[in-house]
């Protein structure tokens, strides 16, 4: 007969899930077999590591789309430096600690300081999206008259009706463009750190409008090459 203590042992690399037994890898073997603290003290300057190449990435990012980014490259790279000072400072201090006490107090303070990967990530992504779809909305606005006059020039031809319907829906993509990207810099930028993850909704409501913006974009792109065509006696026969 098992006695009660070899049952609990039994149990551990088991979990009850639905009234049903079920194995879990590893359980038992992490119950015989806990991290050590060095262990976890090269984890996070693993974590430590990662973060700080991440924000090399960031930083060539939004270097390279400067011309783009405005004055909103400035703020980026704001953060971006705030976000490696942290990083920076723990790296030093992280191979120093003796503690697990201090581990996780340093762990703690590399996520909450920085969010690199939950808040800074994306913040820097969107906005060099949202800055990329309004560039090219000011490109087809600036575009519109020139093919108001290829339309125009069409009127008596076959093609003139299709050319009049496609420059509408053109005029109508590029404004549905340009409202979903107009705000979505604003709330991106407005994100820090101690808002996760309370902040989640707003980059995953930025990202599903800067879709929505490149699909429209895409349309016009469409409806200006019809109209380009058609003006050239391209007629669709």
């Amino acid at each position: 007969m098992l006695t009660t203590r070899q049952i609990r042992t039994g149990l551990a690399g088991f979990a009850v899930i639905g009234g049903a037994l079920l194995s879990v890898p590893g359980a038992a073997s992490a119950a015989t077999h806990p991290r050590t603290f060095q262990g976890n003290r090269a984890l996070l300057e693993q974590q430590l590591a990662s973060r700080a190449a991440q924000l090399t990435r960031l930083s060539a990012d939004v270097t390279g789309a400067s011309a783009t980014l405005g004055t909103d490259a400035a703020t980026l790279l704001k953060n971006i430096a705030s976000a490696n000072s942290s990083i920076q400072a723990l790296v030093v201090k992280v191979p120093t600690d003796t503690t697990s006490a201090q581990l996780k107090a340093d762990r703690t303070a590399m996520l909450a300081q920085s969010r690199v990967f939950a808040v800074l990530t994306p913040q820097v992504f969107l906005t060099i999206e949202a800055h990329t779809i309004a560039a090219q909305v000011v490109t087809f606005q600036a575009n519109e008259s020139a093919l108001q006059g290829s339309v125009n020039a069409l009127k008596g031809q076959h093609g003139f009706d299709n050319a009049v319907n496609h420059l509408t829906a053109f005029v109508r993509a590029v404004n549905i463009a340009n409202e979903n990207a107009a705000n979505v810099t604003i709330a991106v930028l407005a994100q820090t750190p101690a808002d996760y993850p309370g902040d989640t909704h707003v980059f995953t409501t930025a990202n599903s409008e800067l879709l929505r913006a490149d699909l429209s974009l895409a349309h016009a792109s469409y409806d200006e090459t019809v109209i380009g065509l058609a003006s050239g006696g391209y007629t669709g026969a």
